[in-house]
């Protein structure tokens, strides 16, 4: 003899849904259980070892109009602080703008860096990233009249001689 179905069973077999009217509250099949402990916070979940792709990092808007409004250092600004910029012409300090401090230098781009004239021009790995307090002058963002008069000028305070034309 085939087993009568009761309600319930018909209803999941045809993916219905119950009448309110007929069914049972959840209650009353399964009570609730008592919650003892609160939720898990942030900080007490361990952090898995190594990198994720999942997570990300954004800057919030403030942090960002707040790097955006600061003005940009320029050779005029600083000139009593380097040797270098004194033996500039005064009509090139205002075309030379300084690297904002955080800025990762470009790989196999050419900087002047004011703080070092013996070292003059370099040409970045890729690695370095402008310290506070550093001054560098980008090649790309200058003129050549200037970039060469600042060549000249490390070349004077390290003693250098210059080259001699080839004959």
């Amino acid at each position: 003899m085939a087993r009568e179905r009761t309600e319930r069973e018909n209803l999941r077999s045809t993916g219905r849904t119950p009448d309110p009217r007929t069914s049972v509250p959840s209650d009353d099949v399964a009570p609730r259980l008592p919650v003892t402990a609160p939720m898990a916070g942030y900080t007490d979940n361990r952090v898995p070892r190594g990198t994720s792709r999942r997570w990300e990092v954004l800057m919030s808007s403030e942090e960002s109009e707040r790097r955006q409004t600061r003005p940009q250092l320029r050779a005029q600004d600083v000139v009593s602080q380097h040797r270098v910029l004194r033996e500039v012409p005064e009509s090139l300090l205002t075309g030379i703008p300084l690297l904002d401090e955080g800025t990762p230098l470009e790989r196999r781009h050419d900087y002047l860096d004011l703080h070092d004239p013996a070292r003059a021009d370099f040409r970045a790995e890729g690695t370095e990233i402008v310290k506070p307090g550093q001054h560098l002058v980008a090649r790309d963002a200058v003129s050549d009249e200037a970039w060469s008069e600042l060549r000249a000028a490390c070349d004077r305070i390290a003693r250098r001689r210059p080259l001699r034309p080839a004959a």
